[in-house]
C-alpha cells in the first residue's frame, strides 16, 4: 500500500469526472506479453516478494494523464462498450483504470465502481491446487481484498456503489464465509450485455436493486466492439460451452459465436493499441461457427483468413479445445488451420489446451455429461491418445489437464490415469494435474473437495509424473512463446533461471510428501522458495 501511495504522489490528478469507474484486481491489471506469463503470475502465493510480483512477474499497466489504463481485461472492455452503447453515458463518463490510479480518478462525481476478478477469493480450481502446496496467500485474493478495502474507504467518503463481477463472481456467493470485510452493493454473475446496462442505470439514478444478480442470457447479439486494447490482446470468438462439466461455471451455457466483423474490429483495436501478440478467447477454438458439437471447418478457416489480412500481428495463442473436436477434424484440416495460424513470428510450440480429467471415460461423462459426446465413453483413453498424436503431427503442441479426486474416482482410475499420463509424456505433451474443487460450499462440497489430506501414494505419483514431464517441456514452450510474443532475450533467460529454481523447490516438496505418506505423517504446507 505504501508503494501505491508513492506512485499517486508522482501522478497528476485526473481531469475527468467520470460517473462510472471500472477496475480489475491487480493480477489482471498487468502488462503480460503472452498468455503463459499471465497464467504463471496469477497462481503465485505471497511467499513470492510483492515487489518482485509488481515489478517483474506482473508489471503495472501504463495509464494516461486521466487515469485510463492502456489495457484492461476483456470483460471490462465489454462492460465499457455496453454502457456506451445501451445507456446515456458518454466516453468521458466511463473510465477503465488500475488499482494504482483509483485515488486519482474517484471523487464525489463517481456513482458506480465496477470491480472484476477471475479468482477474487482464491477458490478457482487451478489456484486452490497451488495453495494446497505452499504457505501464504494467493495474490489474486490478497490484491482483491486490498483494492476493495481501498474502494470501501473511498465509498464511505463519496457515497458511490460497488458492483463486483467477472469470471470469479460466483465465489462471492458460494464462499460468502470467505468474504473480506468490505462494502459490496451488488454481485453480478454472467455476461453483462443483457441486463448489466439497466442495472447500472438504476444505480446511477440512486436506486439499489437486489444484491445478487444472475444473468443467464449469453448476450452475443448485443455485443459491440471494444473501445480500447484488452489484456493480452484477448479476442473473443465464442461464448459458453454447453458440455455440462460440473466443475466449470461456463459449462451450462450453450456455445454462441461472435460475428466475424466484431471479432475483426476487436483485433484491429488491439493492433492499433500496439499489441502484436494476441489470444483467442473460446471454450473450444475448433468449434467456432459450428451449430452443434461438430466443427465447421469452413467457417473457422474463413475467419482465420480474414484475421491474417490485418497487418502487424505477430502471434496468436489459441487456448481451449475439446478432444472430440480435434477428432472430428482430419489431419489435412488441422494442418490447414495450423498454417492459417502462422503469422509474422512463427511458433514451434503453438499449444492447445484440452481437458482430459481422467482415463476413465465413464467417470468423465458422469461429471461432464457432454464432454465425450458424440463418442463412446468406453473409448475415452484411446481418444485422448489419438488427439495428442493428431495435434502433434499436425503442428500443434498438446497441453492437457487431469483432475485428481473427481466424485466417483476409484484407486483403479488413478492408476489408469497415471498410465495415460505416461503415454502422453512419451508424446512430449505438457500435463497439468489439478485438484477437484466443487462450485459450491457446505458439508457436501467439503466431502467432494480434493486436498492433500486425501492424497494417496498413487495420487502423489500421478502428480509427480505430470510435473517431471512439465519440468522438461514447459521451459521450451515458455521460451518459444515469449520469443514469438516479442519478449526480450534477457527476460526470457531470467525466466528460465527462475524456472530452474521452481523445479528444485517442487522436487524437494515431492520428496517430503513421499516420506510423509510412507510414514502416515500429516501433510503440511511448505515454504515456497523462489530462486
Amino acid at each position: 500500500m505504501r508503494l501505491a501511495a508513492r506512485k499517486r504522489v508522482a501522478m497528476p490528478e485526473s481531469r475527468l469526472q467520470p460517473a462510472v469507474v471500472l477496475v480489475a484486481d491487480r493480477t489482471l491489471s498487468a502488462g503480460y506479453r503472452i498468455l503463459f506469463d499471465g497464467m504463471f503470475a496469477t497462481m503465485q502465493m505471497t511467499q513470492v516478494p510483492e515487489v518482485f510480483m509488481r515489478r517483474f512477474l506482473a508489471p503495472a499497466v501504463r495509464t494516461d494523464a486521466d487515469g485510463r489504463a492502456h489495457t484492461v481485461p476483456l470483460g471490462l472492455r465489454r462492460v465499457e462498450s455496453a454502457l456506451l452503447q445501451y445507456t446515456s453515458l458518454e466516453r468521458d463518463d466511463v473510465v477503465c483504470t488500475t488499482p494504482e490510479r483509483l485515488a486519482d480518478v474517484i471523487g464525489p462525481w463517481v456513482k458506480v465502481v465496477g470491480f472484476s476478478s477471475s479468482d477474487p477469493l482464491g477458490m478457482g480450481m487451478s489456484n486452490t491446487t497451488t495453495s494446497h502446496f505452499w504457505k501464504g496467500e494467493l495474490y489474486t485474493r490478497r490484491w482483491t481484498r486490498q483494492t476493495l478495502e481501498q474502494l470501501t474507504v473511498l465509498k464511505r467518503r463519496y457515497g458511490f456503489r460497488i458492483v463486483v463481477g467477472g469470471a470469479g463472481a460466483w465465489q462471492w456467493i458460494a464462499h460468502a464465509d470467505k468474504r473480506p470485510d468490505v462494502d459490496i452493493d451488488v454481485v453480478f454473475e454472467g455476461y453483462f450485455e443483457a441486463s448489466g446496462p439497466a442495472l447500472f442505470t438504476e444505480l446511477l439514478n440512486g436506486r439499489v436493486p437486489k444484491p445478487h444478480v444472475v444473468e443467464t442470457d449469453i448476450g452475443t447479439d448485443r455485443i459491440r466492439p471494444i473501445r480500447g486494447p484488452s489484456l493480452l490482446g484477448i479476442i473473443e470468438l465464442s461464448r459458453g460451452c454447453g458440455r455440462g462439466c460440473q466443475f466449470c461455471a461456463m459449462a451450462r451455457q450453450g456455445m454462441r459465436h461472435l460475428d466475424p466483423d466484431t471479432i475483426l474490429a476487436d483485433l484491429q483495436t488491439n493492433v492499433a493499441g500496439g499489441l502484436r501478440a494476441v489470444v483467442s478467447g473460446s471454450e473450444d477454438f475448433f468449434r467456432y461457427g459450428a451449430r452443434g458439437l461438430r466443427p465447421d471447418f469452413e467457417k473457422l478457416c474463413a475467419l482465420l483468413e480474414r484475421m491474417r489480412e490485418i497487418k502487424g500481428l505477430s502471434f496468436m495463442q489459441i487456448d481451449h479445445a475439446n478432444v472430440t473436436s480435434v477428432l472430428q477434424l482430419t489431419d489435412e484440416q488441422l494442418r490447414q488451420i495450423r498454417r492459417l495460424l502462422t503469422w509474422e513470428r512463427p511458433s514451434d510450440y503453438l499449444w492447445v489446451n484440452m481437458g482430459v480429467e481422467s482415463a476413465n471415460g465413464h467417470l468423465v461423462a458422469a461429471n461432464s455429461p457432454g464432454k465425450v459426446a458424440p463418442f463412446d465413453p468406453a473409448d475415452w483413453g484411446q481418444m485422448v491418445r489419438e488427439a495428442a498424436d493428431r495435434t502433434t503431427r499436425c503442428g500443434f503442441f498438446p497441453v492437457v489437464s487431469v483432475l485428481l479426486g473427481m466424485p466417483g474416482e476409484t484407486p483403479d482410475d488413478v492408476v489408469a490415469t497415471l498410465e495415460l499420463v505416461r503415454d502422453l509424456a512419451a508424446k512430449n505433451a505438457v500435463i497439468f494435474p489439478i485438484f477437484y474443487e466443487p462450485l459450491a460450499s457446505g458439508p457436501q462440497a467439503d466431502r467432494q473437495r480434493f486436498t492433500l489430506t486425501r492424497m494417496t501414494p498413487e495420487h502423489l505419483e500421478l502428480y509427480r509424473t505430470c510435473y517431471e514431464q512439465n519440468f522438461k517441456m514447459v521451459p521450451r514452450l515458455f521460451w518459444d512463446n515469449q520469443r514469438a510474443g516479442g519478449v526480450s532475450w534477457a527476460r526470457r533467460a531470467l525466466m528460465q533461471v527462475l524456472g530452474r529454481g521452481e523445479v528444485m523447490t517442487w522436487r524437494r516438496t515431492f520428496r517430503r510428501l513421499h516420506r510423509q505418506l510412507e510414514h502416515s505423517v500429516p501433510i503440511v504446507q511448505e515454504e515456497q522458495v523462489y530462486v
